[in-house]
């Protein structure tokens, strides 16, 4: 078997915001404890309540929380995650908190991708980006063929792809 990243499989946690400045954050990861821990380190491991509560905020109109499923280089699966994240406020939680159905995630989201896992250096080849999206509200496939988006996290705004998200973010699963 090819060593080459065509055709490889990944969970693509992608968070797009519209308004006065448009961005989406891709979160490129092989398993979905990582999507998981992701979720955990967003929603309640940060310790800062305005930020805490910018991820809460999904329920805004032109803003999304999508986990796209890839197998062998093509979508086969998506999940929006908004109908797992609940502002804890509306269940007579306090201000900032949120809560989510992880048991829903679970089994909504499968533990296991078919085909190849993405690793840590690869780019995910899309092999039909734009076949694969068709009728969606999804930004990835306008970064492809030219901009891929690789393992770990990116954000993408009119100036291209960056690294950014690092700064916020624990990594789920850092590089060796």
């Amino acid at each position: 078997m090819s060593d080459e990243p065509r055709g490889r499989s990944a969970y693509v946690l992608e968070k797009t915001y519209r308004g006065q400045v448009d961005w989406s954050l891709f979160f490129v990861y092989a398993q979905r404890a990582h999507i998981r821990a992701l979720l955990q380190d967003m929603y309640f491991d940060t310790p800062d309540p305005d930020e805490r509560q910018g991820w809460i905020d999904v329920h805004f109109e032109g803003e999304s929380a999508d986990l796209w499923l890839i197998e062998n280089g093509r979508r086969t699966g998506h999940v929006d995650l908004r109908r797992f994240i609940r502002d804890a406020d509306e269940e007579g939680g306090t201000e900032c908190e949120v809560a989510i159905d992880w048991a829903g995630f679970v089994e909504a989201v499968p533990a296991m991708l078919e085909g190849v896992p993405l690793r840590h250096g690869q780019e995910l080849q899309l092999l039909d980006a734009a076949g694969d999206f068709q009728g969606t509200d999804a930004e990835l496939p306008y970064l492809y063929p030219h901009h891929p988006v690789r393992y770990g996290m990116q954000l993408s705004t009119d100036d291209g792809l960056s690294d950014e998200p690092y700064a916020y973010f624990t990594d789920p699963d850092p590089a060796p």
